[in-house]
């Protein structure tokens, strides 16, 4: 098999695709468009989420507000164990009947403990019915070191997660609930006459932020789940371990920042795009383009737009017939600090063979001349 391969930029050995560090102890930053890890600190170590568990109590809530007749202005009755659950609280009262939109009020704006149990009772009956739903939703998002046992964060052996995962329940919240999404964007909540403001300080300090949620245990230190958008583009960060909400904030809004300024998306490849035109072998044509097969967006930084590098891999010649849409090469593409892309390079249209009566004499004319018959 003969290979040719176009260099297309220049490779340096001096790449540090990471020009950003935190003093959180478990970071990640993802680029929400190309779902590209953009950067990563423990990511995958089990933490306690406290209360950045209340995302995936309103992903169950979410998902069955928009696939069943459930609607949040359906009414659930305050139990006393809600009532008496402590930690950050709405200040519900035994026996209420309140609305699933005061509930998800609550849960994301102020907090509450008790209106994380109280909705999770009204979804499933019980708070452990409820957890264990969170973990078969947990499973079908492929959060891999995830556990719940309870709906609010309140801290038990057992009930951990990610940062990534996190991240992964973050972006799946925004992608799959877009209209309901907007609570997380509140400024403050007002029931039973006491107002609370939204826990999230990003949501004034930080351009483009819109979500999503807190979180704080002594033995974890400080959390947050956040993401912003700016123009068409999201980045969803997750942090925690920091040791004070002045550093959570300071620590998130950094990250949030560097991945806006310090890397874009850039169209790597577009789809049926024109790669190469190349020889045919014993064909009615003498050449036929290889069009990529898909589109390709990465998120880069300045220095991976600089230094990555492609090549372009094919057999010389290809012999007719040829057939539409079928493989016959490969680009690959080289980026510091990420996986090889490699994408397939597939014929433009369809090339039948020459007559067998000309077979010999067009063979003899590339191998003499490297043209095919008929070439001028």
């Amino acid at each position: 098999m003969f290979k040719y391969f176009l260099i297309i930029f220049f490779i340096s050995t001096n790449f540090h695709a990471l020009a950003i560090d935190t003093k959180a102890e478990q970071a990640v930053v993802i680029d929400f468009d190309t779902n590209e890890v953009l950067f990563e600190k423990n990511s995958n170590d089990k933490v306690i989420p406290a209360s950045m568990t209340k995302i995936m109590t309103v992903y169950v809530a979410f998902d069955r507000i928009k696939n069943t007749d459930f609607s949040i202005n359906n009414k659930c009755t305050i139990s006393p164990k809600a009532y008496k659950m402590g930690g950050s609280r709405t200040f519900l009262e035994i026996d209420d009947q309140v609305t699933v939109d005061d509930l998800l009020k609550g849960i994301i704006v102020q907090s509450g403990n008790d209106a994380s149990i109280a909705l999770s009772e009204c979804l499933a009956g019980t708070e452990q019915d409820f957890a264990n739903l969170m973990n078969v939703y947990a499973k079908k998002l492929a959060m891999e070191n995830t556990n719940f046992t309870n709906s609010s964060g309140w801290p038990e052996d057992n009930h951990y997660s990610s940062v990534y995962d996190l991240a992964i329940l973050s972006n799946a919240l925004i992608r799959d609930f877009p209209n309901l999404y907007t609570y997380f964007s509140m400024d403050e909540f007002s029931y039973n006459d006491i107002s609370q403001p939204n826990r999230n300080k990003l949501l004034q300090q930080v351009d483009g932020a819109d979500g999503l949620k807190t979180g704080f245990t002594k033995k974890s230190g400080w959390g947050i789940a956040a993401t912003a958008k700016r123009n068409s583009r999201r980045i969803t960060v997750v942090i925690n371990g920091t040791n004070s909400s002045r550093s959570r904030l300071n620590e998130s809004s950094n990250l949030i920042n560097w991945a806006f300024n310090q890397t874009s998306q850039k169209i790597l490849v577009e789809k049926n795009e024109i790669i190469k035109e190349v020889d045919v072998w014993l064909g009615k044509e003498a050449r036929i383009n290889l069009v990529s097969l898909e589109k390709i967006v990465s998120t880069l930084s300045f220095d991976q737009i600089q230094l990555m590098s492609s090549s372009i891999e094919y057999k010389k010649p290809i012999a007719a017939p040829i057939v539409q849409g079928t493989k016959y090469g490969s680009i690959i593409i080289n980026i510091p600090g990420k996986p090889q892309i490699i994408v397939p390079l597939v014929a433009e249209k369809n090339i039948s063979q020459v007559n067998p009566l000309f077979k010999i004499a067009a063979a003899a004319k590339y191998l003499l001349f490297g043209t095919s018959l008929d070439e001028n």
